[in-house]
């Protein structure tokens, strides 16, 4: 959990803050575009499914949106999903 948490944090950091406080901070949610490029940054890692990927995007992207991302992905011959496993991973990288 302790590697969502950071992964999440990196991905926090990235994003335009609206506001900020000790116990409180709001950022905007990544654009379709910041999106795949977070998505293609965490399956860069290892291979994940939808549920792993929302993980670790829970507040910031909705699973609708993510399953969108990644078939547009797929699409474009980015990424590639194991339909045994439901998991995505990058085209041409092995793990």
């Amino acid at each position: 959990m302790n590697g969502t948490v950071n992964k999440r944090k990196e991905i926090e950091d990235k994003l335009e803050v609206v506001y900020d406080d000790d116990e409180l901070t709001v950022v905007i949610a990544p654009e379709e575009d910041e999106l795949k490029e977070v998505i293609l940054n965490l399956l860069k890692e290892k291979p994940m499914d939808v549920r792993e990927i929302h993980n670790v995007l829970t507040n910031l992207a909705s699973d609708e949106k993510i399953r969108k991302a990644l078939y547009e992905l797929a699409e474009e011959g980015t990424v590639i999903e194991d339909k045994k496993s439901k998991k995505f991973m990058l085209v041409g990288v092995t793990n």
